[in-house]
């Protein structure tokens, strides 16, 4: 994932700009976000994070 988002950075810097958050060293972030997986994309609009449907994956 680390990889992926490095990769876009440079193409989406003018629409968006990629945070990574080390979880262990913010727990705060864990119970804030409800946060279970080892990997989380989280896409935030006016400093409010947003949900978006991405379809069934089928």
């Amino acid at each position: 994932m680390d990889e992926v988002l490095a990769g876009v950075a440079e193409t989406i810097k003018n629409f968006a700009v990629i945070y990574l958050v080390d979880i262990t060293e913010v727990p705060d972030f864990n119970t804030m976000y409800e946060l279970y997986d080892p990997s989380t994309v989280i896409f935030f609009f006016r400093n409010k994070h947003i949900m978006i449907d991405l379809g069934t994956g089928q």
